[in-house]
């Protein structure tokens, strides 16, 4: 655990990387996936998967053998198929499955694994040094928060996890990663987001500083309200987003990491954690990181960081 703001360096994970054991086909026939063929008849708002994602017929045709995702004049991608869905930058594109899903991972070099939007009642995370190889890192859980007292126990509502983070992996050049959420029998299980990659931590290399006190996040709503004269309204309710702010005091020696850092994520986004400790999760998103570095004197350096935090 830090107490120092983060940011993963995220590897983009494509349909090669998902392996054996990954128990999300592709199309996922049972949630409604009708694979595109060539040459067959299509109808307007006919819904095709094509290389991970689904598309849409804009045009009715027969008898082209152009794919999906360059024949632009027939067919529009509305977003990844069930199986690639994890692997967007959108936690609300969830994959979904029933009772488990399982997904197997290689990569290749990473120490950091992030997990969003999770629906089930437990997880399992473990790491390989190679397919098949040694257990290097393994995590277990309920994905229910733990109750604060007796009485909310037994009388309270546990609040889900929405979010998982781990890191501490040792590097291997072809590393594999198994992730399953498990449910009862018959449950709906699911995923938003998985982000594998490289922690960057903004102090760099030095021994103190730290995200100060007054960090803090809000919650971005995207639902549409529509007030009507008489002050009723309609609501056409959409998915919201958590915004993070916070300031990081620095050696001034890091301050130049902090920049570089910076630099490498600019326009992508990634998990951010502002602190990585129990009950400071709200701190936590996923996101577009921007910053200011301030020299607050010869040897202190301080960074502002503003994350606007997707859906």
């Amino acid at each position: 655990m830090t107490t120092t703001a983060r940011v993963m360096v995220p590897i983009s994970v494509t349909a090669n990387m998902l392996k054996v054991g990954t128990t999300i086909p592709e199309p996922d026939t049972a949630n409604g996936e009708v694979a595109w063929t060539a040459n067959t008849n299509y109808a307007v708002n006919d819904r095709r998967t094509y290389k991970g994602s689904v598309w849409g017929c804009k045009l009715a045709h027969t008898g082209r053998p152009t794919t999906p995702d360059v024949d632009v004049t027939y067919w529009y991608r509305e977003g990844p198929t069930n199986r690639m869905a994890p692997f967007d930058d959108y936690s609300n594109t969830k994959v979904i499955g029933t009772t488990s899903l399982t997904y197997v991972i290689e990569p290749g070099f990473l120490n950091g694994i992030k997990i969003y939007g999770m629906e089930g009642s437990s997880y399992s995370v473990i790491v390989r040094d190679a397919p098949g190889g040694t257990v290097v890192r393994e995590w277990s859980g309920d994905l229910y928060s733990q109750a604060v007292g007796f009485y909310e126990l037994l009388f309270s509502n546990l609040l889900p996890i929405d979010q998982l983070s781990f890191d501490d992996i040792p590097l291997a050049p072809n590393a594999q990663v198994s992730i399953t959420i498990s449910a009862a029998p018959g449950a709906r299980v699911a995923i938003g987001t998985i982000k594998l990659g490289d922690w960057r931590h903004f102090i760099g290399t030095g021994q103190i500083g730290g995200t100060e006190y007054g960090a803090q996040s809000t919650r971005k709503s995207y639902t549409l309200r529509q007030y009507n004269a008489d002050g009723t309204y309609k609501i056409v309710r959409r998915a919201s987003s958590r915004e993070v702010s916070c300031t990081i005091a620095l050696p001034a020696d890091q301050a130049m990491n902090a920049d570089a850092i910076l630099g490498e994520i600019i326009d992508i986004a990634v998990p951010f954690e502002a602190v990585n400790l129990p009950n400071y999760g709200y701190l936590n998103t996923l996101g577009f990181v921007t910053g200011s570095i301030r020299a607050d004197s010869h040897g202190a350096a301080s960074l502002n960081l503003k994350v606007e935090g997707n859906i």
